[in-house]
C-alpha cells in the first residue's frame, strides 16, 4: 500500500483521530489496524492483511510514520476554507479491503 492509499482510507474518517497501528493474528494471517483511543472507548480502522509476520511488522512501522503526517493534512483539511476544492481535498473513497503485496504472491504459489 503506498502514502496516497493508506492517507486516503484513514481521511475517510475525519472525526477520528488514530494514533496507531495493531497488529492482530486472525488464523494464517495478520490484520492491521489503525486505532483512536482519544474517546472513551477505542476505534479500531481495518487497513490490511498479509500472510507473514515480518511483512506485518514493516507494514505496521511504516504506518506508523505516516500516522502523524495524515494526521497534519486532515486538520490543514478542516480549517481551509470549505469553498476551496482542489484535487488534493478530495477524498478517495476506496471501499474494498486492502490485501497488501505478499498475500496475493502467497495464494497464487498454493
Amino acid at each position: 500500500m503506498n502514502y496516497s492509499n493508506f492517507s486516503a482510507k484513514v481521511s475517510f474518517w475525519p472525526n477520528m483521530h488514530f494514533t496507531a497501528i495493531e497488529i492482530q493474528q486472525c488464523g494464517d494471517l495478520y490484520e492491521l489496524y489503525a486505532t483512536d483511543i482519544s474517546r472513551l472507548a477505542k476505534s479500531k480502522l481495518f487497513v490490511g492483511r498479509t500472510h507473514d509476520q515480518h511483512l506485518a511488522d514493516s507494514y505496521a512501522k511504516q504506518f506508523e510514520e505516516w500516522l502523524p503526517k495524515v494526521n497534519r493534512e486532515m486538520k490543514l483539511r478542516e480549517i481551509a476554507p470549505l469553498a476551496r476544492n482542489t484535487a488534493s481535498s478530495r477524498i478517495n473513497h476506496q471501499t474494498e479491503l486492502e490485501i497488501l503485496p505478499g498475500y496475493l504472491h502467497n495464494q497464487r504459489g498454493m
